[in-house]
């Protein structure tokens, strides 16, 4: 019995010996990501998170502390067109968070606005600016846009990193907390071993992919080279109609789900930007789910104009075809011009120190300062 007891203890001190010298080593090959307090979800690939879900999970404890914060929100053309490297220098008041997702819809905005509440004090929040990234395509509903046979119907990719690691647990009554926020940075780093070898395994398999002439994702050069045939433009709008679940127009849950996020924001004293992002004519034109949606925003902003946290920016004019590289992404030039854009928006509203006047309309979105910015970026 004793040298059984005995077999055991050695087993499981090797074990956490292996554990901590793993650990050790994967602070040394990828130490922690968020450089001077930022979170850029978009340089996830290049983390020990990989995926833009799980960096926002696993990272977001950068977002507390003292300091303005800007947090972008929305989907993978909020993430690719605002670009906080082209607007932190621009608004030095404050620094710039990349927290979009892509194929977020309105419901999973909301949860990674609300993962940040759960780590943050009333004073965090108070320094908050949230710019919330909207298109036609986030207005559908979960059930819709994700069904896939690997998740259960309805959870968003963020639901799928609460549970991934035990942080929370399902009931009846949606996701429960095993973990209090508090202890967020040290739960992740128990499980740093793990995120260490999914790193190494999914490296192995990209390095393998690119052998076997597998596809991968475009260079900002390739993008801003590219010109969609009309065979692509074709198969993107079945895309997007398979998308939105072949129905006859947005979701009206989605539009009343916005308007209670914004509502909920500027209710406890945070600042609301609300970003129409555009998309190419040729999309906008042929899309069936368009028009509903310019249908619906006017009257969702009507009911928050006058509140001085809020602002609204529309970039709708920016739709030149062959601006975009596909169906809704800017092209590396005009993510400039969006970030610039957003930038000369945020000044006033963020930077007290700076006033700037601005008069913003809802049909343009254009202000005194963006002409400016345009016509030096031409």
């Amino acid at each position: 019995m004793k040298f059984i007891l005995k077999q055991a203890a050695l087993t499981l001190v090797s074990f956490a010996a292996l554990y901590l010298i793993i650990l050790a080593l994967s602070f040394v090959v990828l130490p922690a990501p968020s450089q001077d307090g930022v979170l850029d979800a978009q340089s996830a690939g290049d983390t020990l998170y990989m995926t833009t879900p799980k960096y926002v999970f696993l990272g977001r404890r950068v977002l507390t502390g003292p300091g303005k914060k800007v947090i972008l929100v929305g989907a993978s053309n909020t993430g690719n067109g605002l670009r906080p490297q082209i607007i932190q220098p621009q608004v030095s008041c404050a620094k710039i968070h990349n927290l979009a997702v892509g194929g977020a819809n309105i419901q999973e905005v909301g949860q990674i606005i609300d993962l940040v509440h759960e780590v943050q004090n009333d004073a965090d929040r108070a320094s908050n600016t949230f710019v919330i990234g909207v298109s036609y395509g986030m207005f559908v509903d979960s059930d819709i846009r994700y069904s896939n046979a690997d998740r259960h119907v309805g959870e968003t990719d963020i639901d799928i990193e609460r549970y991934r690691y035990g942080f929370f647990r399902r009931s009846p009554g949606g996701p429960v907390s095993v973990i209090a926020p508090r202890w967020l940075d040290v739960g992740v780093t128990a499980i740093r071993p793990i995120l260490f070898f999914e790193k190494i395994t999914r490296d192995v398999r990209t390095a393998i992919e690119k052998l076997t002439g597998h596809p991968r994702d475009r260079t900002e050069a390739e993008r801003e080279a590219a010109v969609m045939t009309e065979k692509e433009k074709q198969d993107a709008l079945v895309y997007w109609r398979q998308q939105m679940g072949n129905a006859d127009s947005i979701s009206l849950k989605q539009t009343s789900e916005l308007r209670r996020i914004v509502g909920d924001l500027l209710n406890s004293g945070e600042q609301v930007v609300l970003v129409d992002l555009p998309i190419p004519a040729w999309h906008r034109d042929a899309s069936p789910y368009y028009v509903g949606y310019q249908d619906a925003l006017p009257l969702l902003v009507h009911s928050f104009e006058g509140s001085p946290g809020f602002r609204f920016m529309s970039m709708m004019e920016l739709d030149e075809n062959l601006d975009y590289s596909d169906e809704v992404h800017a092209k590396p030039h005009m993510a400039v011009m969006w970030s610039a854009r957003l930038a000369s928006t945020l000044i006033p509203l963020v930077c007290a120190n700076r006033t700037i006047p601005q008069t913003t309309s809802l049909k343009s979105g254009i202000t005194a300062r963006d002409e400016l910015s345009d016509s030096n970026l031409r």
